[in-house]
Parts: C-alpha cells; structure tokens; sequence
C-alpha cells in the first residue's frame, strides 16, 4: 500500500469513533431548541388543527416548544419547496399528505419535488373517502342506484377542485363503474357539498371530517366508504370492496417528513414519540371527532405505502390529463 493512501485509510479508521460519537451526543441533546411544524394550508384548516394538536403533544414529550408555521398556497408547494431548503437538522418538520405530496407533482411542474425527495419521520394520520348523495326524495339510496342512473341519464358530480383526491377517487369509481358523468369543480368541499345537499349535482366524493356536519343534519347521505372496514361512526356504511369494487379501497395518508439526508437519531426520536403521542386517549378521541384515523405505524411501513399508493393517483392524473400550472 502507498504511504497516501495508508494514512487515508488510518485517518477514515479513526474518524469512525469521532463520527459515531458525534452522533451519539446529538441524540442525547436534540432538541435543544424549538421545533418549527410546517403546514401547508391555512389557519383553521383540517391539516391546521391536526398540526397544532400534534404540535402541542409532541412538544410535551419532548419538553421542548413545536410550533405550527403555516405556509399555504400553490396547492401545497410554497411549504413544500421551503422545507426541502432548511437544513436537515430536525428543526424544520413537514405535516404532509398524500395530495400536496403525489398528485400534485404529478399534475403541476412548478412543483420541483417528489415524495422520495423527503425524509419520511413519522405516520400521523389516514382517512377514507365516503360516496355522498343528497337526501331529497329522488336521490340515490344506494351506489348500485346511483350506477344505475348514470349508466341511463346524463348527470353531474362535485369535487374540492380539480385534481384534488376527491375529483380523483370519483373518477375511479366512474371508470371501474363504466359510467359517465360531468365533474363541476368547486373551490373547496363547503360549497361543493351545499350544492350536492341543495341538489345542483347528483353525487359528490369528499372525506368524513367534510361531510360529517351535513350528513349529522339529515342533508346528505353516504352509499360508501372507500376505507378497507366500515368506520365505526357510520357503521351501516358499507365499503366499495362489499359492493363490488374491490379496487377502490382508497386513503389519504399523511404524517411528518423531512429535509433529505435528515439524521436517523431525529427520525428515530420523533417516530419514538409520535407513536406515543398517537396511542394517547385523549389524541384518539380528538381523531374520532373530525372522523380522522391516527396512524401509529413503523416509519419504514409508512414509506413503503405511501410508495405504493402513488402510482395509483399519479395514473388517474395522466388518464385524465389533468394540468394545474
């Protein structure tokens, strides 16, 4: 061996117990300064309150403040993009789902990332979506009815917006159903669903936490749940698989990401805790209520789904051809 290269060699050998020592200390001492929790939509929001209730808890195992910084806007990139330039130092989290996160970039090129540009920490939280009608005397008391009449007349359904998962997951349905029918995109599920429950479209596609005020009124009602069990809220619900699509069992996933090359000692406490924090009744019971699943799952499970998932999605964007510059 050359002498350069056997000083190389002796050098990279005793920088080991340095590195692994280095290592060690950040894990005992992080964090040691607050911890900033991006969220991607505004103040008052679902991922809104969902990120501060998170925020609150882990910050409480971590004896440490996790604060909420809301950076909305662009359907998700303005946050996204700005975590992918912070350093990976587990400072500066990501609350983020499988919308901003796959469809997104699938269907805008302004979005300079994708979902295997961050550091998956930790699994927070999965919802299904629900089949809705409204509940005036001719609508639809089943999906096999609502097949039925769009396979014989021309008819209309409401999404959140186009390209969002609500507009997406119906034209699953529509496709595997060999119906047809004309989407009217709304900004938003408040106005889509009022206009459902007032009767201007047949069906709409939207989650539980959406739905669940009008449905408790009597305005609106559920066919089916694309959840792989019916949801202990609406037990009476069936699922898309019982009714005879067993493709269309479908979720939005999210949980807390990261900058690349985020140390394994920051994903290994945050996961730690979070799991904690998921397990807790009082954060089950808080889910319950906005008819959100916690999702307390192994990081490296969490990625792999989400990995499988978004083909799916980013197929149904291509098929359609839907673009959102």
């Amino acid at each position: 061996m050359k002498r350069r290269d056997f000083i190389r060699t002796l050098s990279a050998a005793a920088a080991l117990p340095l590195a692994g020592a280095a290592a060690g200390a950040f894990a005992d001492t992080y964090p040691s300064k607050p911890i900033r929790l991006v969220v991607t939509q505004g103040t008052g929001s679902g991922s809104d309150v969902i990120g501060r209730l998170l925020a609150t808890k882990l910050g409480e195992r971590l004896k440490q403040s996790v604060y909420v910084e809301n950076k909305a806007g662009g359907g998700g990139i303005i946050g996204h993009q700005f975590v992918l330039e912070q350093p990976a130092d587990g400072y500066t989290l990501l609350l983020s789902t499988t919308a901003p996160l796959v469809v997104v970039p699938a269907m805008n090129r302004n979005a300079r990332f994708r979902l295997n540009d961050f550091t998956p920490v930790a699994a927070a939280l999965r919802s299904p979506y629900l089949v809705l009608v409204g509940t005036g005397p001719d609508s639809p008391r089943s999906l096999q009815e609502l097949t039925r009449r769009l396979a014989s007349t021309h008819s209309s359904y409401s999404s959140s917006g186009t390209g969002t998962l609500t507009h997406l997951a119906t034209e699953m349905y529509l496709q595997q159903a060999k119906v047809e029918a004309t989407h009217v995109p709304y900004k938003g599920s408040g106005q889509s669903l009022a206009d459902l429950a007032g009767g201007q479209v047949l069906f709409s596609t939207d989650s539980p936490i959406a739905a669940g005020a009008l449905m408790r009124g009597g305005r609106l009602r559920a066919l089916a749940v694309t959840s792989a069990q019916r949801l202990a809220t609406y037990p009476d619900v069936p699922t898309m698989a019982e009714l005879g699509h067993p493709g269309l069992t479908l979720n939005t996933m999210g949980g807390l990401f990261g900058p690349p090359k985020l140390p394994a000692a920051v994903v290994e406490r945050i996961g730690t805790e979070m799991a904690a924090v998921l397990s807790s009744p009082e954060v089950k019971a808080q889910f319950a209520a906005m008819e959100t699943e916690p999702l307390a799952m192994p990081v490296e499970a969490f990625r792999a789904q989400m990995l499988k998932d978004a083909p799916v999605w980013e197929a149904v964007v291509a098929r359609l051809g839907i673009t959102a510059d």
